[in-house]
């Protein structure tokens, strides 16, 4: 994410957070059925993960990168395993999946522009695809069968994206911090 005046790039998540959750897994090495570290553990990766999300200059945070995302799916099956029987993290975890999840889904960007580019390459297309059979041209069926689907094949390159992608891209001006 490009660096503006005033927000805050941060490269590398806090590294107390980080520290703390490596030294946690240590410890979790030697001591597997320990739940309290394993509480402890399960904590220390929810503040990881929330100091590496971007922030927005309303306090919201947001999924604003793949590797924020990756981290977040990462994070939330790491905290479910660790701790399930904490209602608190539980809760978090199971939104950060659920957020994940959302955002990964594809949606059309510029929804209505994008219909009419589609219903247009198809028109023009078929119209063309009639011409040719009416004159018996088999090249003119074949050019314009041709043309039109790639046509539609970039309406669709053009205008479908992640959710999370178009979520990101409109907080991009609000951010405040911009996270890992």
């Amino acid at each position: 994410m490009a660096h503006k005046a005033g927000l805050e790039l941060v490269e590398q998540p806090d590294e107390e957070a980080a520290a703390a959750v490596e030294r946690l897994q240590q410890e979790l090495l030697t001591r597997p059925e320990d739940n309290d570290l394993r509480t402890q553990l399960a904590w220390a990766i929810r503040r990881l993960t929330e100091e590496s999300l971007a922030v927005t200059v309303y306090e919201v945070r947001v999924i604003a990168s793949d590797r924020q995302r990756r981290m977040a799916r990462e994070a939330s099956a790491r905290i479910l395993e660790l701790a399930p029987w904490d209602g608190d993290l539980r809760a978090f975890a199971t939104n950060l999946s659920d957020e994940v999840e959302r955002g990964g889904r594809w949606t059309w960007e510029s929804k209505a522009l994008a219909q009419t580019l589609a219903a247009c390459v198809a028109v023009i297309g078929l119209a063309l695809v009639v011409a040719g059979g009416l004159v018996g041209s088999i090249p003119l069926i074949v050019t314009a069968a041709l043309l039109s689907s790639a046509g539609l094949a970039c309406v669709v390159l053009g205008f479908r994206r992640e959710a999370w992608r178009i979520t990101a891209r409109e907080a991009e001006p609000l951010l405040e911090r911009a996270g890992i």
